[in-house]
């Protein structure tokens, strides 16, 4: 009996999935308090098993872990994160990791997402991978060349993208998928098993505002991790202040600094819109579809995020095709 999930056959129109947007973002920034409850998982569209036999078991490093920071990158100054680019480009070093994770077997197309509701949502990345109905690209075009670099990936599930989730989560054995992840798995090394990606987006933060102490040593944890496998983690600011300070998007800048791999600077993206693009609740983003000829739709933070992620993505493509 085949392994996969079973699929969902067709997905809502755009405008009923705004509908019900609000009944799921009013309870997707906690985790349940009993661990041992299984998760629900709502599938995307297919996706395909394919271990390579060349990837490496868990814990076993393609460069020693001192050669990461052996050549100490500058210090990132307090504040200096928020005039960080929206956008990055690939360091050398990235790179290099990208190089070996080819010759592993990872595959240059696929892309997997880690994180909490903002990233297991349908409506992030998904519609790009359903097709044109979906979203229209208007004056960016252009980056219709990625959609399809990086298609079907953009719609897989993700088995590390967790409602929920705080850093803590993604490296856990007990929040894994028993259906289909293996025993030890976590739902980090689990993801990338099955979807064996090159690059990863990692946005986390939200959940973690009343675990701060163990936010920084368990992100570090998933960055080695990452390159460990052969992939790039691409970090992603957050766009809330829950935490009140803005240590965590602090901190999420500082790790991409130290360990010279791509930061999203979403927050950076945001800040010229209403509210900061969010919600009342101060946590959710505003949403509108993902019709980018219409500059209104632009006004709202969620097809923001979608944009500006597939500018990510495009960086990172041109980047490791074009060195």
């Amino acid at each position: 009996m085949s392994n996969k999930p079973k699929l969902v056959s067709r997905y809502p129109l755009p405008l009923v999935a705004l509908f019900f947007a609000f009944f799921f973002f009013a309870a997707c920034t906690s985790v349940p308090a009993d661990k041992t409850q299984e998760v629900t998982l709502t599938v995307g569209t297919p996706f395909a098993l394919q271990p390579s036999s060349t990837l490496p078991p868990p814990g076993e490093t393609l460069l020693p872990t001192d050669d990461w920071t052996a050549t100490p990158p500058p210090t990132l100054e307090p504040g200096a994160w928020k005039t960080l680019p929206v956008i990055p480009t690939l360091s050398p070093k990235m790179l290099d990791i990208y190089e070996r994770g080819q010759e592993m077997g990872r595959d240059a197309h696929t892309i997997s997402v880690v994180g909490d509701c903002e990233s297991s949502a349908d409506w992030f990345l998904k519609d790009f991978a359903r097709g044109k109905s979906y979203y229209r690209l208007g004056p960016y075009e252009n980056l219709q060349d990625t959609i399809d670099y990086f298609n079907p990936s953009l719609g897989y599930f993700s088995f590390a993208a967790i409602r929920g989730a705080t850093a803590s989560t993604v490296v856990a054995t007990i929040w894994r998928d028993p259906k289909y992840c293996e025993a030890g798995e976590t739902p980090l090394s689990c993801e990338y098993r099955i979807h064996n990606p090159s690059f990863a987006l990692i946005a986390l933060g939200t959940n973690d505002i009343n675990h701060r102490e163990e936010f920084e040593p368990k992100m570090r944890e998933i960055v080695e991790y990452s390159l460990q496998q052969g992939i790039i983690p691409i970090l992603v600011t957050k766009a809330d202040n829950l935490e009140g300070d803005e240590s965590i998007n602090e901190t999420i800048a500082r790790i991409a600094n130290d360990y010279q791999v791509p930061l999203w600077n979403f927050w950076a993206a945001v800040q010229s819109l209403h509210s900061h693009g969010l919600q009342t609740d101060n946590a959710h983003l505003t949403i509108a579809p993902n019709f980018f000829d219409d500059p209104a739709n632009l006004n709202f933070a969620w097809p923001i995020r979608n944009l500006t992620a597939l500018q990510v993505l495009e960086s990172m493509r041109r980047g490791v095709n074009n060195p």
